[in-house]
């Protein structure tokens, strides 16, 4: 089964494409590397985008304009990459031209009434809505992941992101926490601060310098966020804490184990790691995530199955981003 598939948001063709910034081509390389996916159309609002695109993928047909593409091709499966603040408009316009599934980047959406109306029409339209957190199919993840039940109680988790702005990589993150503290766990209430001096423009929005939180889970489970420029780049990015052992994730390895997760498990008293190359950003193969993911939503698409990136798990993400937001701005804990 040949599933027609178009992408909307191409930006340029630059050093990196098809890697983990350059994220058209990173979707347009999962596709091609998916048996039963036929890329159809690319949209960008620049013309050399569009055509440089379509030098590469030449079974697209270019456009510059996203509902005539839409309208003109009605492709069953949309990849939606352009910048946030444009992207609900983008996945109804898809929708209405009888989608079946979308793809949004990251993140879902700058508003939790934006994510609440777009899952709500994708569920009228009996479609299929996809965020793309792909880093839940990488290998350290999935140890890191496991290790949950393998510390112990699980106390807590901490994330320490040496660069400020929630909504980039803050959004994977906040999402590969929750992968590892699982479903059934359930935010209660957060706190938070958040400096907002020298904030930047990013896609079309404002994001903070540095943040601070303590969000809690409705079981006493404990995450925290720290992210901004400061001298906490030795510390993991994501460490779990159990009552017999632990797990982290790095951006780089530590000296002493030759990949990005380490962990000291409840029964050892050894420090292991993964006989893998893979690590934060994917490995040698900058879309190898993409193409999991891709493949996992392929089968979603022909079987019913579920996927580890459907919209409501980016939701839960999206509830502790903007229940930061609005902690800092009211100076009050949030209840979720």
């Amino acid at each position: 089964m040949n599933i027609c598939t178009a992408i909307i948001g191409l930006g340029p063709n630059t050093p990196g494409k098809g890697g983990a910034h350059s994220i058209s081509y990173l979707h347009a390389a999962s596709y091609q590397a998916c048996d039963g996916f036929e890329i159809v159309g690319a949209c960008s609002r620049t013309q050399k985008n569009v055509d440089d695109f379509c030098a590469e993928y030449p079974t697209a047909k270019g456009y510059q304009d996203y509902k005539q593409m839409l309208s003109e091709l009605r492709p069953e499966v949309v990849s939606i990459c352009a910048f946030a603040p444009d992207r609900e408009a983008m996945v109804n316009a898809a929708l209405d031209c009888g989608a079946k599934g979308v793809i949004i980047e990251k993140p879902f959406a700058l508003t939790l009434d934006a994510a609440e109306r777009m899952m709500a029409k994708a569920d009228a339209c009996e479609a299929r809505l996809f965020v793309n957190h792909q880093r839940r199919y990488g290998k350290p993840f999935e140890a890191f992941r496991d290790a949950a039940a393998q510390v112990g109680q699980v106390l807590s988790v901490d994330i320490v992101q040496p660069f400020g702005n929630i909504l980039d990589f803050g959004s994977h993150l906040i999402d590969a926490a929750l992968f590892v503290l699982g479903k059934e766990r359930q935010v209660d209430n957060l706190f938070a601060t958040v400096d907002w001096h020298g904030a930047q423009d990013w896609q079309g929005t404002k994001v903070e310098s540095r943040s601070l939180a303590s969000i809690f889970f409705n079981d006493g489970v404990r995450l925290t966020y720290e992210a901004g420029n400061n001298p906490t780049v030795k510390h993991p990015l994501l460490r779990l804490n159990g009552s017999l052992g632990f797990a982290e994730l790095h951006l780089e390895p530590a000296d002493d184990v030759p990949n990005v997760f380490r962990a000291k498990l409840a029964g050892s008293t050894d420090i292991v790691s993964l006989d893998s190359i893979e690590h934060i950003h994917h490995s040698e193969d900058g879309a190898l995530y993409m193409k999991r993911a891709v493949a996992d939503i392929y089968k979603a698409m022909t079987e019913g199955t579920e996927t580890r990136i459907e919209s409501a798990e980016a939701y839960r993400g999206m509830q502790i981003m903007m229940g930061i937001y609005q902690s800092a701005k009211e100076q009050a804990t949030v209840k979720l």
